[in-house]
């Protein structure tokens, strides 16, 4: 499978704490790339490196085929980006944003920079500070992809924007990589985006890697079984045997299973015990992330309080 972008025991410190720990993470062409993280785990810090802005301490990473590390920057003008915080001059109006731009990427498409500007109703004539935070990462937005970028990367750019707003980004990028190919590598903490767009997710914790999969393969492989007996269910320690066992919940005669591989495989000791019921329930992202975290030994309450957090 081809890849857009590709790091390779990429790492970056401050201070002597490990920001980004030798992360090495593939992103097919043609796909939502869902980075999921709290505020810390590093994925901001990320995103500069892959951009240029911040220098990594050792490993590397290709966008398109080519190194962050090479002199030659050419291959930036392919590559869009909308940061968390818009980086926009303050004092030019939109319209002379897109004028700049136009100037600065040799494959601006003006059409496509007008389509955008209408679907988002945005002030040509107004200055960029006197936009709304939603307007700036629109117009951030519209920059990006109208140099045509064959890969785009978005730096939780929905953060604090109201749901309207969010919504119409999220089906602007859908609608990219459906028209266009377009890849999108795409960090946020929050979930149910990435569930409404994303294809692959990769989870960041204090600058790890926790996993990467494509998201039809972790609602395959991660399920709940809900059980109920006529009696008491067996004993936790009988069910915590099980094969692909995570967790589970007991109320009464009801038993929820958080389990990992083929339900098929494990229906025979199930059987054993003599059950009224069993049945099969498909997990949210959001349930997965958690049982994922659970598996590994994290404290997904501990991820959730970090996203109150400063972050990198």
């Amino acid at each position: 499978m081809e890849m857009a972008l590709e790091t390779r025991e990429l790492g970056k410190s401050y201070d002597g704490r490990k920001v980004v720990d030798n992360l090495s993470v593939s992103v097919p062409v043609g796909s939502i790339f869902g980075l999921v993280g709290p505020n810390g785990a590093g994925k901001s810090t990320l995103m500069r490196m892959l951009v240029g802005i911040t220098r990594p301490d050792g490993g590397d990473a290709f966008l398109l085929g080519r190194s962050i590390r090479e002199k030659d920057g050419s291959i930036r003008a392919r590559v869009g980006y909308v940061p968390d915080v818009p980086v926009l001059y303050p004092s030019f109006s939109v319209a002379d944003m897109y004028q700049l731009s136009s100037r600065l990427y040799p494959h601006w498409d003006g059409e496509r920079c007008r389509e955008l500007h209408r679907q988002f109703a945005l002030p040509a004539g107004s200055r960029i500070r006197q936009l709304s935070r939603g307007e700036k990462v629109q117009v951030s937005l519209v920059l990006a992809l109208s140099l045509r970028p064959r890969l785009l990367l978005l730096d939780e750019p929905t953060a604090g924007l109201d749901p309207v707003v969010r919504r119409a980004f999220l089906h602007t990028i859908i609608d990219e990589v459906a028209q266009c190919g377009t890849t999108v590598f795409y960090s946020t903490h929050n979930l149910n985006d990435l569930e409404q767009s994303a294809d692959h997710i990769a989870s960041l914790w204090q600058g790890q890697l926790l996993f990467s999969s494509s998201l039809d393969e972790l609602k395959e492989s991660l399920y709940r079984l809900r059980l109920v007996w006529e009696k008491d269910p067996p004993a936790e320690q009988e069910i915590a045997e099980l094969p692909g066992f995570i967790d589970q919940h007991r109320n009464g005669r009801v038993l929820t299973l958080t389990m990992r591989g083929d339900s098929e495989e494990i229906r025979p000791r199930l059987t054993r015990w003599e059950p009224m019921l069993v049945e099969r329930v498909d997990l949210s992202l959001e349930d997965i992330f958690v049982a994922l975290m659970k598996e590994k030994g994290y404290s997904y309450e501990k991820m959730v309080l970090a996203n109150h957090g400063g972050g990198n």
